[in-house]
């Protein structure tokens, strides 16, 4: 009995021990497994066979396909995406040829093959989840996989080029890829939904080279779009460099193969492999280096100005700031600047090198004034007419320099930096001019302190809801018309009087009290001040990946910051545990305000709650506030309340221009559906429908779900029909679940 027990034991263990081998091995088993090429998942286990290949050629699940190189010595591991177009010797051996062509000079090759893309999407979200998941995969595994691990690339050919550019942005700092290598990467002019912006971007701090090449005859808007990505790349501080070769991946006729009929695209590979990243340069940065300027005569007659008399107010900057001197915008100085005794220091044409010798040299000798304007960037980044161009972080340091500058000359000063405005050439939408200009803004925007320095930007009122420039505000997509200096003006003057200690000059004021930026309204169960100062100060180290704008019922969802009593100590959420489920894993930055309406948070959204971030999702619940009525601020018509949620929508669309915005329909209140607020909330809801839908902004209205079918909301739902509970919140959440997930 024992004996045939004992063999019944083993046979058992034997069974089971094959079939985890051969059906379930590991990342470690691998270090015993001699093949040349392997099957993994992308939970990173050996998958014993071969990938089957369904009947449409796409693959049956995504795998990693490796090829570990025999040459010596090991230069590295690369992601291999390239499925468009390109002659595989061998069906279901993807990219075979360039494989052995990477193998031969020394690198590792895990080619990505999976799913079916859906129809009409060269990147699709599918794709880009499997090849985030392969890299990361890699990454962690390497050592076990046999991989060399101490340098990894992606490579993308024709449209996985996209792919691969969109799978490095969506990598973090510390993830990315010693390199990346795009081969006639296509659809670079794609949009974000119900944008003018480009869908892929570099990331925003380049670790790794970048080297694009593409066929001289090919689609020449791919061909510029892909250029304008490099220039980006270089403009963020990155290591790039663009080439046009003949004859490259996919033009070749006749089913030749990649390498062996692209001799000037293999020697531009081994040229490439064959040289090491450079090292960050050290020298000072040119942007920060006085450098006189091109207008001596009007330097010298201000500085007799600046010696017969002493000034209030002193504007510094480059043409656009010049112009104020041009009659046409007079009209704009003598109402904002001159009764404040100003003087206009802007100069055509300069950069901040040549401001910083203007002040060098006497500018502002013996001059104490209440504020300083500074306006200052985009000859920098002009590379039009000038021989350099700088860097974002190189002109982020120039600002710098001359805020520093500044602070030293005029200690008793408050300095107002402007965000550079989103000016570029050859039409309204982003180049790599205008996205260059943001990015430095967005560095020199932490500079600001609220006591000396701060931070003004006014961009939207120059910009279009899908961020394109509006030329009646710039006609020649650079320069402020009169109208859009008056503008300028315009937004700025609530932070320009209250640093003057005057007066607003501003002489038309809106109607609509929803557009009209405030601060704290109504007294409430928090601290407002204390929330939005907490807010500042956590923000950057949050990072977030998400951003709520809203009210009390974002505001009590739960997140950081904190939710708070009036004393400050924090208070139990409504809806911890929805929030958990849905925002667990993300970064995720609450801009809720009990009592706040849309111009609150617009004042808020003004004076930087979201200056210099990059989230990659914004929610916005907000307006229902709008319908009350106290002796702070009157209710609002529904097309008011949409007008000022348009308002919202602009400066997030302005502020941070990669997100996706997700509004939310006002939700319903009041218990009975004859209520008179119910009614006008189904208004707002309708016109913010059509609205959404002209712009093309995900719009979601989870209302019909919060309501019993007589129309009536439940205390269950929401205890006092106004604030969910977490039940409600449950409902939110759900709404808008699939949309969180996307990468």
């Amino acid at each position: 009995m024992i004996i045939k027990s004992s063999i019944q034991f083993i046979t058992t263990f034997i069974l089971l021990f094959l079939s985890i081998h051969i059906y379930g091995q590991t990342v470690t088993d691998i270090k015993q497994n001699s093949a040349k090429e392997s099957y993994i998942s992308l939970a990173g286990q050996i998958i014993s066979d071969k990938n089957q290949i369904k009947a449409d050629g796409n693959t049956a699940t995504p795998v990693l396909h490796l090829f570990r190189t025999q040459a010596k010595p090991n230069r590295g591991t690369i992601l291999l995406l390239s499925e468009n177009k390109i002659k595989f010797p061998k069906a279901g051996d993807k990219n075979a040829e360039m494989t052995q062509f990477l193998n031969g000079e020394g690198f590792d090759v895990a080619n990505l093959e999976y799913t079916s893309k859906p129809a009409n999407s060269p990147a699709p979200n599918l794709a880009l989840t499997n090849s985030l998941n392969a890299f990361r995969t890699l990454r962690k595994n390497a050592q076990n996989l046999r991989l060399q691990a101490n340098h990894f690339s992606i490579m993308g050919v024709a449209s996985d080029g996209h792919l691969a550019a969109r799978t490095v942005q969506k990598l973090g700092v510390n993830e990315q890829p010693e390199d990346l290598i795009l081969v006639d990467p296509s659809h670079f002019d794609e949009t974000l939904q119900g944008t003018v912006f480009p869908s892929v971007m570099p990331p925003l701090r380049p670790k790794g080279r970048l080297l694009c090449t593409f066929s001289s005859d090919g689609n020449k808007e791919w061909i510029r779009t892909a250029r304008e990505y490099t220039k980006t790349w270089i403009g963020y501080d990155g290591e790039a460099t663009f080439k046009l070769i003949a004859d490259s991946a996919t033009v070749l006729k006749g089913g030749k193969s990649l390498i062996e009929n692209n001799p000037k695209l293999a020697e531009l590979l081994k040229s490439f492999f064959g040289t090491k990243g450079e090292l960050k340069s050290t020298v000072v940065n040119p942007a920060a280096i006085e450098v006189k300027g091109y207008s001596p005569d009007r330097h010298a007659e201000k500085l007799a100005l600046i010696a017969k008399e002493k000034f209030d107010l002193i504007l510094i900057g480059n043409s656009i700031t010049n112009n104020f001197e041009k009659p046409e915008y007079q009209p704009v100085w003598k109402q904002f600047f001159e009764p404040r005794k100003a003087i206009n220091l802007g100069y055509s044409g300069y950069r901040t090198e040549n401001l910083l010798w203007n002040i060098q040299q006497g500018e502002l000798e013996g001059q104490s004034p209440k504020v300083i304007i500074v306006e200052i960037g985009t000859n920098n980044i002009d590379e039009k007419n000038y021989p350099t161009r700088h860097t974002a972080g190189q002109l982020a340091g120039g600002i710098e320099a001359i805020v520093k500058l500044l602070r030293e000359k005029c200690p008793d000063s408050k300095v107002i930096v402007m965000r550079c405005f989103p000016g570029c050439y050859g039409g309204p939408n982003p180049t790599s001019h205008r996205v260059i200009l943001e990015r430095a803004s967005d560095l020199v925007s932490h500079i600001a302190d609220g006591k000396h320095i701060f931070y003004c930007d006014v961009n939207h009122v120059f910009l279009n809801m899908d961020g394109s420039i509006n030329q009646q505000m710039m006609p020649d997509w650079l320069h402020p018309s009169p109208e859009g200096a008056k503008r300028w003006a315009q937004a700025m003057e609530p932070l320009l009087s209250e640093l003057m200690g005057d007066k607003s000059h501003d002489t038309e004021i809106p109607a609509n009290s929803a557009i009209v930026p405030a601060s704290k309204l109504e007294e409430d169960s928090y601290n407002w001040w204390g929330r939005h100062n907490e807010i500042l100060q956590i923000k950057d180290s949050i990072n977030p990946e998400i951003v709520l704008i809203g009210n009390s019922i974002t505001h009590f969802w739960g997140g950081e910051p904190l939710v708070r009593h009036a004393d400050g100590s924090p208070r139990i959420p409504n809806g911890p545990k929805t929030w958990a489920s849905l925002f667990g894993k993300y970064r995720v930055l609450n801009l809720g305000f009990g009592w706040d309406r849309t111009q609150n948070a617009l004042w808020r959204l003004d004076h930087g709650e979201l200056d210099g971030l990059y989230p990659g999702k914004v929610i916005i619940d907000i307006g229902t506030n709008n319908t009350s009525g106290t002796s702070n601020a009157r209710i609002n018509s529904a097309a008011e309340i949409v007008e000022g949620i348009r308002e919202v929508c602009l400066r997030v669309r302005s502020k941070v221009p990669g997100a996706k915005i997700i509004l939310m329909a006002v939700f319903p209140r009041e218990q009975m559906p004859d209520n008179p607020r119910r009614i006008l909330i189904n208004e707002i809801n309708r016109q913010l429908t059509l609205f959404a839908k002209a712009e093309r902004i995900t719009f979601i209205d989870i209302g019909p779900k919060i309501l019993s079918p007589d129309g009536t909301i439940s205390k269950e739902i929401m205890g006092d029909f106004c604030h969910p509970t977490e039940k409600g919140y449950q409902i939110w959440a759900d709404g808008i679940r699939s949309l969180i997930a996307e990468p």
